[in-house]
Formats: C-alpha cells, sequence, structure tokens
C-alpha cells in the first residue's frame, strides 16, 4: 500500500503539483483523494468547481487509489481532502489518525448511507403503467418472506427461493447471511453470492426491466436505486454507515476560508442517487455529472457559500 501511495506522489511531484502547495502564480494546489467509486469523484469535481471558480486562488489535483493509502496519504499530508469517507469500514485506521490529530473530521457529506435487502415496489403496490398486478402485498419485512418464498424460486434449488446475499468476501454477505440465520431463512430459501458486485447490480436490473420477483443486498447511494423504485424490507437493515469529510489538519490550521466551505457541504441520499443514476444513463463523465449536479441542485450548493461566490460560480457554468 505504501508502495502505491509513494508512486501517486511521485506522479504528483512530476507535475509540479502537491498537496497544499502553490503554483507559480501562487495558486494554491489543493489535492482531492479520487477512490475508485463513482460518487466521491462526482463530489471531489464539484467542490473543485467552486473553489476554482467561485473563491478562485485554487487549483485542484486528484490522486487515484485505493480507500487505506489515500487515508495514509491524507494523514502524512500527501493528500488535502477526503471527500467521502465511510470510516466505518476502516475503524481502526480511522481511529489512528484522527486520534493523532493528523485528520480532521468536517462533518457529513451526506446522511448516514443505509444498507439491506431490496425488493422492487411493484412486487408490492404494482405498477398499472406496465400492467403489472401486486404479487406480495402483504411483504413488508423479512418475517414475511417465508411465506413468498415461490415467488424467488431458484432455479438450482426449486424446492426453495433465492436470495442475494452479495458477492464472496464482501463484509455486506457475511452480514446477509446472519440475518437469514437469526430469521430461520434456510428453511425456505438458499444464500446466493454472485460472483461480483457488477454480478450483482445486473441481476437486479434484468429483473426489474422484466417486472420479476428480486431479492437481495443492495446499499445507497447508488446510480441503480437512483433509476429503480426499490424498497428495502423491514428487518433487513444494516447498521447505517457514517459518509463524512475528512481534511489534513493542515487544512483547518491555515485555510479557514476553505474549511468553512467543507464544513458547510452536504448533500441528501436522493441527490446521490439521481446524480448517479445520470452518470450512468447518460453516459457522463465525472467532471460532467459534477456540473450536472450544480444546474440541478442549485439551491442547495448555493447554502454552502456567500453570494459573491455563487454568482462567479453561475458565470462560470454559464460560459460552459
Amino acid at each position: 500500500m505504501k508502495k502505491i501511495l509513494n508512486i501517486a506522489v511521485l506522479m504528483l511531484l512530476a507535475t509540479g503539483a502537491f498537496a497544499a502547495g502553490s503554483q507559480e502564480d501562487g495558486t494554491k494546489t489543493i489535492v482531492f483523494a479520487d477512490n475508485n467509486y463513482d460518487s466521491i469523484q462526482v463530489h471531489n469535481r464539484v467542490a473543485a468547481f467552486i473553489l476554482e471558480n467561485g473563491y478562485g486562488g485554487y487549483h485542484a489535483e486528484y490522486v487515484p487509489g485505493d480507500t487505506i493509502p489515500l487515508i495514509n496519504g491524507l494523514a502524512a499530508g500527501d493528500i488535502d481532502i477526503y471527500m467521502e469517507s465511510w470510516h466505518e469500514n476502516f475503524q481502526d485506521v480511522y481511529d489512528e489518525v484522527t486520534g493523532s490529530g493528523q485528520v480532521v473530521n468536517l462533518g457529513p457529506n451526506m446522511p448516514p448511507a443505509p444498507q439491506g435487502w431490496y425488493i422492487p415496489r411493484y412486487m408490492v403496490e404494482g405498477d398499472p403503467e406496465r400492467g403489472i398486478e401486486p404479487m406480495a402485498p402483504g411483504l413488508q419485512s423479512v418475517s414475511d418472506l417465508p411465506q413468498y418464498w415461490e415467488l424467488f424460486r431458484d432455479p438450482e434449488n426449486p424446492d426453495k427461493g433465492r436470495i442475494l446475499v452479495g458477492p464472496p468476501g464482501w463484509a455486506a454477505t457475511g452480514l446477509s447471511q446472519e440475518i437469514m440465520e437469526e430469521n430461520g431463512l434456510y428453511d425456505t430459501y438458499t444464500d446466493f453470492l454472485p460472483g461480483s458486485g457488477t454480478a450483482l447490480a445486473a441481476s437486479m436490473v434484468s429483473a426489474y426491466e422484466q417486472g420479476e420477483p428480486w431479492v437481495g443486498y443492495y446499499w445507497e447511494p447508488t446510480a441503480i436505486i437512483g433509476r429503480l423504485d426499490m424498497v428495502m424490507l423491514e428487518g433487513s437493515e444494516f447498521p447505517p454507515t457514517s459518509v463524512d469529510v475528512l481534511v489534513n489538519s493542515s487544512v483547518v490550521e491555515e485555510d479557514p476560508q476553505l474549511t468553512e466551505f467543507l464544513e458547510n457541504y452536504s448533500t441528501s441520499l436522493a441527490q446521490n442517487n439521481q446524480m448517479l443514476a445520470a452518470l450512468q444513463e447518460g453516459d457522463l463523465s465525472y467532471q460532467e455529472t459534477a456540473i450536472y449536479f450544480l444546474n440541478e441542485f442549485h439551491d442547495t450548493w448555493t447554502s454552502w457559500v456567500s453570494d459573491d461566490v455563487a454568482a462567479r460560480v453561475d458565470a462560470a457554468l454559464a460560459e460552459l
């Protein structure tokens, strides 16, 4: 992991950029942790567009990588901002870097992210526009699943239903299996492990497009939940995960303007689902999705900044 981080830092040095550094014109370089999932990469570019065009004097750079190397880089001061920290997933590392004072939590980017088992809403309520009648009008919770197992029949084990619990190796998969055990669901269901997150998503989309039953693990915010009308079953909820903005302590100590902006930065789960759906459906780049966010949720981001900053950002958007 250290080798990966060192390579990323050397690449920044080669291009003349470094965390909290300055360019020849006096512009301050701000380095974002560009983790390998969609939502953080969009948020990085939303924040960067506002900083570069609204405040001025900032230049954004992005370091790609995985969670732990990037968090270690944030603690070391090689990275300035981590826009979307799901730190319950790396609690020990998070506790170490925040406890030492190297990293500061500036508050939530979005509300705690839900995870659990979802079904299509049309299973309960029907969908007249698609000609779908309610299949399981009483299906509201995990405890209701045994009476509806035939709807989810497992083609490989037709005497039982199938619950897609998550891919092998995911922490969520083990938690789903615990839910099955605690609720006695192994009597009527098998736990199916799709080979990857992509396969899990494809299974949901395929069933939804055909108006068929589906039950399995998923989470928000995601493009799929933004596109499809899914509902979570009661009793399947995982502990919600915090999604916060972290910075290197030098940001707080040296740049109150930037600190205040990031403290104000706050979005909703619905907005994140919508922007990720736009990313996928429109085949947009992360930068294009950031522009979509700024145009679509104008009242949200203007509440983070002063009127003067908002006016400059609006002017920059108008020129695109």
